[in-house]
């Protein structure tokens, strides 16, 4: 049970201002406010955990940890170069 006798908490967050503004247009079309949202979140977060697709990453986040892990490991994805000119090759090479 939700005690109603306590001060409301604040929460601070630093983001990307294109993306608060974003997102702040976005929820204005469906009549919430950024505040509205994050209570929300925060609150769905709090009584029933993450949601499922929280934790399973698009393809990008998981070629950002792969590529993490070869690095880690000593792989690599591309040969080394030893030039500036030999890098231009390189990546210029299809």
């Amino acid at each position: 049970m939700v005690k109603t006798d306590l001060k409301p908490a604040t929460v601070s967050v630093r983001i990307n201002p294109d993306v608060k503004k974003r997102a702040i247009e976005k929820l204005a079309k469906s009549g919430l406010s950024l505040s509205d949202y994050t209570r929300i979140a925060i609150t769905s977060v709090a009584n029933d955990g993450l949601p499922k697709y929280f934790g399973i990453p698009n393809s990008e986040v998981l070629g950002a940890v792969n590529e993490m892990i070869d690095d880690a490991t000593g792989k690599t994805h591309m040969p080394e170069t030893h030039s500036l000119k030999e890098l231009k090759e390189r990546l210029n090479d299809d």
